[in-house]
C-alpha cells in the first residue's frame, strides 16, 4: 500500500513538474520571443479601405478631412496645408477665396475657377481648388510646383509621401518585420525582405529606427538591419516669411519720427505744420480713417504738405487708424474683399500723394481677429514694397490681453514697429500716475524685443504729453479725474496753482503737486530730463529710433535734444 502511494506521489510530482516546465516555456516565450501577431496597417491608423493616407516628412498624419481623388488628381484639404506646409495660407469660408502670401506676392484663388491672381495679374490654373462641405481642397500638382515639395503616391496602398527636407534611405541587410512600436513585442504590419529600400531620419530608439517602407507604411525595424545609408537631397527654396530689411534707413544715427495729428484738411496748411525742425527724419500725419464698416477710407491728406516735407528732407508716412472701433476693425480684417478694397485705396493714396510709407494704427483689433490682422499686413506689405513705400505698424506695450497682435509676425512683415510706450496711466486709470515712467519705457523695449521684433526695426514711441490728475475729496471719498496737457501747459498749471516740482526717482520724472480747497493736483512731467532718459534707452538697446506723440505738445528745447541724442 505504501509502495503504491509513493508511486502515485511520484507521478503527481512528475505531472506537476511538467506543468511547471510548460508554464516556464510559455512565460519564457512571452518574455524573449518576438511577437508573431500581424495587424492591418490601415486598421491600425483608422484609414478606411478607399481613403488616402499621408506621410509628412516620413511621419503618418491623422487627418480630420481625408484627401480626395478626382480624375487622376489628389486634392489636399487646406487645414492640412495650413498646419504642415504653409501656416499663413488663408481660407475665407464666407467668400470661398483662398489667399497665399509671401514676401513678394499675394495670390488669390476662388473655388471652382481656373483663373487665379498673383498681385492682381490673372493667370490660369491647370486644376481648380474645390469647396466640399465648407472645406477647401487644393490640387497636389499646384502644391508640388508652388511650394517645391516632393510628392510620391503609392497606388496599391493609397499612401502619399510628402517631403520638403533632406532625408536618408538605406537597403535592408536581412529580412525583418515592420513593427508598430520600437519593440520586438509590438505587432507587425508588414514583412520586409533583404534588399528592400527604406526611408528614414536619424531617429534611433531602443535599438530600433522609425522608417517608411516602399509601401508607404510607417513603423520600426532593428537599427542593425540596414546598410548602404545615403542622404537624399530635396531642393526646396520656397520661403513664406519676410526676410528683407526695410526699403529705407536713415543715413546717420537713429530714426527721429514725429506724429502729426490732423483734425481736418485745413490743418495741413497751418504755420505750425510747416515749421522746420532740424534732425527730424519722418513725419506721420494722421490722415486716413474709415468711414464705416465697408472699408471706405476717409482722407484728409494734402499734397502740399508732402511737397513741403520732401523739400525739407523729411519722409512722410500717412497714418491709417481703425477709428478705435472693434466693429470696423473686425469688418475690415475678416473679409477678403474688404481687405483687398482697403489695400487698393492705400496704394492709390501712396501714388497720389507721393507718400514714403504707411503707418497702420489699429488699436481695437478683437482678440479673435489676430490672425486676420496678420493676414491684412501680409497682403499689404508686398505691393507697398513694390512701390518702394515703408510699412510701419503701431503696437501696444506687450500685455497678456494684447498677445493676439502676434508681435513676432508683425516684426517679420513690417519694415518698422513703433511700440506706443505711453499710457501707463490713462484717462480711465483707477490711480493717478505717470503716462510713461522710465521703467515703463524700458519694459516697452525689452518685452517687444522678447516677443520677436528685431531691434533694427523697433522704434520707441515717447510722449510729448502728460496728464494733470485731479483728486477731489467729496463726502470722505476721493474722486479721480485727469486731463492731457502738453509739456509747458502742465508745468504752468501746477505753478499757477501754487505748486512745486521735485524729482521722483521711482519714475525718473519731475513730479508736481498743488492743492486748492478740496482738490489735489498731481503731474509726472514730461520735459527735457524725461525725454533725454528715454532717448538714452534707445541708444542703450540700440533700437531703430524714437517716435514722438505728438507735434505741438513739446517744449521748444526738445528739438535740439532729439537731434543731439539721435543724430550726433
Amino acid at each position: 500500500m505504501k509502495k503504491r502511494q509513493r508511486k502515485f506521489l511520484r507521478n503527481i510530482f512528475r505531472i506537476f513538474f511538467l506543468i511547471m516546465v510548460v508554464i516556464a516555456l510559455i512565460l519564457g516565450a512571452k518574455l524573449y520571443l518576438p511577437s508573431f501577431e500581424k495587424i492591418d496597417y490601415r486598421d491600425s491608423v483608422k484609414l478606411a479601405k478607399d481613403e488616402i493616407g499621408i506621410n509628412m516628412q516620413l511621419d503618418y498624419i491623422p487627418m480630420k478631412n481625408i484627401p480626395l481623388s478626382e480624375n487622376g488628381e489628389i486634392y489636399l484639404p487646406v487645414d492640412f496645408v495650413k498646419k504642415y506646409i504653409d501656416n499663413y495660407i488663408y481660407w475665407d469660408e464666407q467668400e470661398n477665396t483662398l489667399t497665399i502670401t509671401n514676401e513678394h506676392n499675394v495670390i488669390r484663388m476662388k473655388t471652382d475657377e481656373l483663373e487665379y491672381f498673383i498681385n492682381n495679374e490673372p493667370l490660369e490654373l491647370d486644376l481648380p481648388i474645390y469647396n466640399m462641405n465648407n472645406v477647401a481642397y487644393m490640387p497636389k500638382s499646384f502644391l508640388e510646383d508652388f511650394y517645391q515639395l516632393k510628392f510620391e503616391y503609392i497606388e496599391n496602398t493609397k499612401m502619399l509621401n510628402i517631403i520638403k527636407q533632406d532625408y536618408e534611405k538605406a537597403i535592408l541587410s536581412k529580412n525583418v518585420k515592420l513593427r508598430k512600436g520600437a519593440d520586438k513585442k509590438a505587432p507587425y504590419v508588414e514583412k520586409l525582405k533583404k534588399g528592400d529600400t527604406v526611408y528614414f531620419y536619424d531617429n534611433e530608439e531602443n535599438e530600433y529606427i522609425k522608417i517608411i517602407s516602399e509601401s508607404g507604411f510607417e513603423g520600426f525595424i532593428p537599427a542593425n538591419s540596414i546598410k548602404n545609408v545615403e542622404i537624399v537631397s530635396v531642393e526646396n527654396t520656397y520661403e513664406n516669411d519676410y526676410v528683407t530689411q526695410a526699403p529705407w534707413n536713415v543715413e546717420n544715427g537713429k530714426i527721429n519720427l514725429i506724429f502729426d495729428q490732423m483734425q481736418n484738411v485745413v490743418a495741413n496748411s497751418s504755420e505750425s505744420r510747416r515749421t522746420y525742425h532740424d534732425g527730424v527724419d519722418v513725419l506721420v500725419p494722421t490722415w486716413f480713417s474709415f468711414k464705416d464698416e465697408s472699408g471706405k477710407i476717409l482722407n484728409i491728406a494734402d499734397k502740399g504738405y508732402v511737397d513741403w516735407a520732401h523739400s525739407n528732407g523729411y519722409k512722410v508716412w500717412g497714418l491709417l487708424t481703425d477709428n478705435f472701433d472693434k466693429k470696423i476693425s473686425h469688418s475690415v480684417l475678416t473679409s477678403t474683399k474688404t481687405r483687398e478694397y482697403v489695400i487698393k485705396q492705400i496704394l492709390a493714396y501712396v501714388s497720389i500723394y507721393d507718400l514714403d510709407g504707411i503707418n497702420i494704427d489699429f488699436e481695437s483689433v478683437p482678440t479673435e481677429d489676430g490672425d486676420s490682422f496678420i493676414q491684412f499686413l501680409r497682403e499689404l506689405a508686398p505691393p507697398l514694397r513694390e512701390e518702394g513705400a515703408v510699412l510701419s505698424v503701431d503696437l501696444f506695450v506687450p500685455k497678456p490681453w494684447t498677445s493676439h497682435y502676434n508681435r513676432d509676425d508683425v516684426g517679420k512683415i513690417a519694415d518698422y514697429v513703433i511700440v506706443m510706450g505711453y499710457d501707463e496711466h490713462y484717462a480711465g486709470s483707477e490711480n493717478a500716475g505717470s503716462v510713461a515712467s522710465m521703467n515703463w519705457s524700458k519694459i516697452a523695449i525689452e518685452d517687444t524685443l522678447a516677443e520677436g521684433v528685431p531691434k533694427e526695426k523697433l522704434i520707441l514711441g515717447i510722449p510729448f504729453y502728460c496728464r494733470v490728475w485731479t483728486e477731489t475729496l467729496e463726502n470722505g471719498k476721493t474722486k479721480l479725474g485727469s486731463k492731457a496737457y502738453g509739456m509747458n501747459g502742465a508745468y504752468d498749471f501746477i505753478l499757477e496753482k501754487g505748486g512745486t516740482f521735485t524729482f521722483d526717482k521711482e519714475t525718473g520724472q519731475n513730479y508736481g503737486e498743488a492743492k486748492e480747497d478740496n482738490k489735489t493736483y498731481k503731474v509726472w512731467l514730461e520735459d527735457e530730463e524725461s525725454i533725454a532718459q528715454r532717448l538714452d534707452l534707445v541708444l542703450e538697446y540700440d533700437i531703430a529710433g524714437a517716435g514722438g506723440w505728438k507735434r505741438g505738445l513739446e517744449k521748444e528745447e526738445i528739438w535740439p535734444l532729439l537731434k543731439m541724442k539721435l543724430k550726433e
